[in-house]
């Protein structure tokens, strides 16, 4: 009798071992129309002694904010049926994380705060919001500069506004500033401009997805040769920072020319010309039709570009080919005759089978 009247009331709850009086039941017990998997174990089923109850991570945390209410009641049951209705009711009585932070912003809707959110909006102006979350905590605007370029400002409401201050996020390559305005913008519509050709013109290697924040660019120059440019923010015609890698044979050169030269950057010119008149090269340019194949930039080992956003960096002196530096040191540590010394990995290049070596990576 007292067997089925427990699967009854809590039919997601089996008899581990099936047997005349159950010692331990496994399943599930609906908490707030959740369902939490539980483990019981009963050695004097149906009595209360010596029940011992084991629960999954989120019910464990209900749990641990109600202990003292489910201890006093457990010294008032004496069966597993009346503790397990007794411990449903007051745990299913403990709001989640989420149902609390649901009820916080829904809590809004009939405070003066929801409507002093609503005529700000309505100051800003609906055209301006692109989408709002469905309890107004998150609300996402778009707005555009002088070139229409398209920019996207998220901003986090907290339920104390308009006393507590929002969090807003933009992608913008300098910290906003909470009262920020058109003239920002404005401001850095030269910057875009340089990084807009470049993204147009060139062969970009990374970042691979390019955003209004960023402020360099690494292009190819030849086959495993390239150069990072660091444009600035404020003189963005200028000679930009920049670092060229690849193999010494081959950057060398490039990078004597780059100091016998850098007083020739004529502020006038675009920033292609610019460095192809520096460093004397063509740069490659973006991939269309055919052209792709002729250049390659990828690892010589996996055939990527990017892995985990690091790029080919460790270049072979003899073949130039290029590679990630994990990518080259798994090689290596497959290789019989490759041998360690401190954290440097010595072996056959993939490529050429000439001697190389890298860095174990960290």
């Amino acid at each position: 009798m007292a067997v089925s009247e427990f699967s009854a009331t809590f039919p997601l709850l089996c008899p581990s071992i099936f047997r005349k009086v159950p010692q331990s039941f496994h399943g599930f017990i609906r908490i707030g129309g959740v369902a939490h998997e539980v483990q019981l174990d009963t050695p004097h089923f149906p009595a209360l002694k010596g029940m011992t109850l084991s629960t999954d991570i989120q019910l464990s945390c209900i749990v641990n904010s109600c202990r003292p209410q489910l201890l006093e009641e457990e010294k008032k049951c004496s069966t597993v049926l009346e503790y397990l209705l007794k411990f449903q009711k007051i745990c299913s009585s403990i709001p989640s994380d989420e149902q609390k932070e649901e009820e916080e912003y829904l809590s809004l809707l009939n405070k003066s705060h929801f409507k002093c959110l609503l005529s700000h909006l309505e100051a800003i102006g609906w055209s301006k919001v692109t989408n709002v979350s469905s309890n107004f905590s998150t609300i996402t605007f778009e707005t555009r500069d002088e070139k229409e370029r398209s920019h996207i400002l998220m901003v986090n409401v907290k339920a104390g506004y308009p006393q507590e201050e929002p969090v807003v996020k933009a992608d913008l390559p300098v910290e906003l500033e909470f009262s920020w305005s058109p003239e920002l913008l404005a401001s850095l519509q030269a910057f875009w401009d340089v990084l807009d050709e470049l993204d147009e013109a060139v062969l970009v290697l990374d970042p691979p997805s390019p955003a209004r924040r960023h402020t360099t660019r690494r292009i190819l120059l030849r086959n495993h040769v390239s150069v990072q440019l660091t444009v600035s923010l404020v003189h963005p015609h200028s000679l930009p920072q920049c670092h060229l890698l690849g193999t010494s044979r081959l950057v060398d050169p490039l990078n004597i020319r780059l100091t016998e030269k850098y007083e020739e950057w004529d502020p006038e010119r675009s920033i292609v010309r610019n460095l192809e008149a520096i460093l004397g090269v063509s740069v490659v340019r973006s991939k269309t039709g055919g052209q792709a194949e002729e250049w390659s930039a990828e690892c010589a080992v996996c055939y990527c570009l990017h892995i985990e956003e690091s790029l080919p960096d460790l270049t072979c002196d003899h073949c130039s080919q290029a590679f990630h530096v994990q990518c080259l040191y798994e090689w290596l540590c497959g290789l019989t005759n490759s041998r360690q010394s401190m954290n440097v990995i010595f072996g056959e290049c993939p490529y050429c089978t000439q001697l190389i070596s890298c860095k174990v990576p960290a």
